[in-house]
């Protein structure tokens, strides 16, 4: 949500109840105010297509003096996927403007065409998860990982009771998960188990060593000797022990479908009976037979395959994976790194979405001052502003309030208020536009003919990559013809390193646009931090003395999606 309030009255809360629904349903917007004394108000609902009120609904209501809430339904458009804007404008007795919030919902078949994904890591004895959820529920996460709810890999739940220690000695509660897991369904988003792929803890290797897979010279394969790497050929006992595993978890608990996580290495082992197991071959019919076991236990249930740092892509392509997961690693550590990612994964599977796992250490390091804790914060709503633009989705968040630092999630650092502020913006605009960047049938257009002008009229460095000290300039049109162009402002950056600390864009105000001659018509601009992401039409600037065509962009920090609808 954003908003716009003056003194006497607040909205805490614009939001749907739950972030997505499906295309022609009717949907719940609720309404969290704040006000300092008694009022009469009148609430006028807008949904927004682009810059296009679909539907406009009236409340007129009385907030008393303090907090209170309010709901109320719209429909949504007969289409999918898309985004649409969702406003929220506030009007006195007098008539007088007095409140302004927007926010954004989607129109889906399934969770699995916008897979805004993130994980809850804390599963402790007596907690209640409903408020982290509704905090994901507002950045607008579809999808929502469990991490570490298992009782050992081999075996999800404990022998006896509900309540244990983990591998790593972490206190779990079976009861706290399917609380977590009924409130994820309460406000709409999919419960996916974490289930490791091979590996399995050394109680297990040792009784059955039959199961393990060896090195060359006959040494088991590990993880940090931790987790023994396992025989995934089909028909294997480990194989069969993995899937009743995961069809456990969601008869037994809800879930709605697992995480498939490996490792990344080893990519190949010796059995017991002295076959070289190659694991790329073997990851797409393991993926295939999982979602044919999940999906007769419910039509909906789906899995999600981990490609660490994209490996291996080309196989698991034909597997029927609910999107295309990759987790980066070095490597890939530059901006143009990321867009290569989604860009592979696009062409690989190009029916599907794209998540990417980037994690940023650099938000775990201790911070010697605000700039450099500023510097940091920065680094995590420019990657995901990054990705955004490039048509995928950021794996990134935990609980609402933690960015993830590294691999084991629970080290999640934390985010300070005004922080998780800026980088919701992003993650809520990516639900309005996203099917206009990365939507079935979205392709990246030329970038020739493009000049961007600054307020003196001096060009602006652009780069059809994301590179330091330019502006990059990413064309894209989506299925219905509409063209996006996306301005994201990397020109005060010294480097192209994604977890790194990062100088913060200023705003830029007095550019100026000039499309190529094929490109001239309407357009509209928006930004996840102006205006609350609503578009806003652009002025030509021939009559003032411009080139014929050239656009006047209205003021914006960081990312600007220009628009131009078909």
């Amino acid at each position: 949500m954003s908003a716009d309030t003056p003194v006497g009255l607040r909205i805490s809360r614009y939001s749907p109840l739950q972030p997505w629904s499906t295309p022609g349903s009717r949907i719940q917007l609720e309404v969290v105010c704040q006000a300092q004394a008694p009022l009469r108000a009148r609430l006028d609902h807008e949904l927004l297509d682009l810059d296009h009120v679909v539907e406009r609904v009236e409340q007129v209501v009385r907030l008393p003096s303090g907090r209170s809430v309010r709901r109320i339904a719209l429909r949504l458009p007969p289409s999918a996927p898309r985004g649409y804007g969702l406003r929220l404008l506030v009007t006195d007795g007098s008539g007088r403007r007095v409140a302004r919030a927007t926010s954004a919902v989607e129109a889906l078949d399934g969770w699995w065409q916008a897979p805004r994904h993130a994980c809850l890591t804390d599963f402790a004895p007596g907690i209640d998860p409903t408020a982290a959820v509704q905090r994901l529920a507002d950045w607008h996460v579809t999808a929502l990982q469990f991490y570490d709810w298992m009782w050992r890999h081999y075996r999800y739940r404990p022998p006896a009771g509900d309540e244990f220690l983990d591998t790593l000695g972490r206190r779990v509660s079976h009861a706290t998960v399917r609380r977590a897991i009924r409130a994820a369904h309460r406000y709409g988003l999919a419960a996916l188990a974490y289930g490791s792929v091979y590996g399995a803890e050394r109680e297990y290797a040792d009784r059955h060593p039959e199961q393990l897979l060896r090195d060359t010279d006959g040494t088991p394969l590990s993880l940090a000797q931790l987790f023994f790497i396992t025989d995934l050929r089909p028909g294997s006992a480990w194989r069969r022990q993995l899937l009743r595993e995961y069809v456990r978890a969601c008869r037994e608990f809800g879930f709605d479908g697992i995480h498939m996580d490996q490792y990344g290495q080893p990519r190949a082992g010796i059995t017991a009976d002295g076959e070289r197991l190659d694991l790329a071959r073997t990851f797409p019919g393991l993926v295939a037979e999982a979602d044919r076991r999940l999906r007769a236990t419910h039509p909906s249930r789906r899995v999600l395959f981990n490609l660490v740092g994209g490996w291996p892509l080309p196989e698991v392509a034909r597997a029927p994976s609910a999107a295309t997961y990759i987790e980066v690693w070095p490597p890939d550590v530059s901006y143009a790194d990321i867009v290569r990612l989604v860009e592979s994964a696009r062409a690989a599977a190009p029916e599907r979405a794209v998540i990417l796992a980037a994690y940023l250490s650099v938000m775990g390091l201790p911070h010697q001052g605000r700039t450099a804790r500023a510097a940091a914060a920065e680094a995590a709503v420019l990657l995901s502003s990054i990705v955004l633009a490039a048509g995928a989705h950021h794996h990134v968040l935990a609980e609402g309030d933690r960015v993830l630092t590294e691999g084991y999630y629970p080290t999640a650092a934390p985010m300070r208020r005004v922080e998780a502020e800026e980088l919701r913006a992003a993650w809520v605009f990516a639900a309005r536009y996203g099917h206009l960047l990365g939507g079935p049938g979205t392709e990246v257009a030329s970038a020739a003919g493009y000049r961007l002008l600054d307020a003196r009229g001096r060009r602006v460095p652009t780069s059809t990559l994301p590179l330091a000290g330019h502006v990059w300039l990413r064309p894209v049109r989506s299925a219905d013809g509409t063209l996006t162009l996306s301005l994201l402002d990397l020109r005060g950056q010294r480097d192209d390193r994604w977890d790194a600390p990062r100088t913060s864009a200023p705003a830029r105000s007095g550019w100026r646009l000039d499309p190529p001659a094929s490109k001239l018509g309407r357009w509209l601009l928006a930004s996840p931090w102006s205006r609350g992401g609503d578009a806003v039409a652009l002025q030509e600037l021939a009559a003032r003395g411009g080139r014929p065509g050239e656009l006047r962009l209205p003021r914006f920090r960081r990312w600007g999606l220009l628009i131009a609808p078909r």
